[in-house]
């Protein structure tokens, strides 16, 4: 895991700064899929804060590169680092807001998003490897190792979600991988 100290070197700083401007704020893709089963080396960290935030966040940290301001979507990069502020697909809502819990992240308590958006964004990316990604291996480790998932918030979060026929075949396959999970003895039962 030799990339694993470069990628989560600021973390420690970032998470001061933001806890001390009070900012809501989570830790998902790639580094929360980690602390939730996935077995890959965290090559970055993905923090979001709620979209409106985006003014904020700029100025709390104006050594970052603007890699791209929208309408609800600002995306900062530092070092090991993307801050963004909104997603568009998925926002630090206050329905989200009162699921995350902290778990320790390269030896820092982090504020994680919660499994049920993380598996739902994850899936709805779907990339793989021809891109360096790994969605779908990660929403599979995630659901064989999560104790339990709250199945009526996840089909609310998808609910929330564009294309409803993409948002059916997901579900669909978040629900085959989790009964698949439940009877290898991993993961929870619905």
């Amino acid at each position: 895991m030799s990339n694993e100290p470069k990628a989560l070197a600021g973390l420690g700083e970032i998470a001061a700064k933001l806890d001390g401007a009070g900012m809501q704020w989570v830790v998902f893709a790639g580094a929360a899929a980690s602390v939730y089963g996935a077995d890959r080396v965290v090559t970055d960290v993905d923090i979001l804060v709620p979209a409106e935030e985006g003014d904020r966040l700029m100025a709390l940290f104006p050594e970052a590169e603007l890699v791209s301001s929208q309408s609800g979507l600002l995306h900062l990069e530092m070092p090991g680092v993307d801050l963004l502020a909104g997603m568009g697909t998925v926002n630090l809502d206050s329905r989200m807001a009162t699921r995350v819990t902290r778990h320790e992240l390269g030896g820092i308590l982090v504020p994680v998003i919660p499994p049920e958006d993380n598996i739902l964004l994850k899936a709805t990316w779907g990339r793989g490897a021809e891109v360096g990604k790994h969605d779908w291996e990660d929403v599979e480790a995630m659901m064989a190792t999560v104790p339990s998932l709250d199945w009526e918030y996840l089909r609310w979060r998808a609910g929330t979600l564009d294309q409803p026929e993409l948002v059916q075949e997901i579900m669909e396959r978040l629900e085959r991988l989790w009964r698949q999970a439940a009877r290898r003895g991993r993961g929870g039962t619905r």
